[in-house]
């Protein structure tokens, strides 16, 4: 999936929510933590950069 269509998803899935939340039928604290932890998955998610690069290649030199 190419990352104009993830985040194109996820900009779904955020105002959804947030019209959801704001006809009440999800607690207000739940709404309110959702929609500050669902940008963050979508940048997660969109970014394309692994977190972990650093330490796979670390631990392919020590094999070597």
């Amino acid at each position: 999936m190419s990352r104009i269509t993830k985040a194109i998803v996820w900009g779904a899935v955020i105002i959804t929510f947030a019209i959801v939340s704001a006809m009440g039928l999800v607690e207000n604290d739940t709404a309110r933590t959702m929609l500050i932890i669902l940008p963050v998955l979508a940048w997660a998610t969109i970014s394309g950069q692994r977190s972990c690069r650093l330490s796979l290649n670390e631990r392919k030199e020590n094999r070597a």
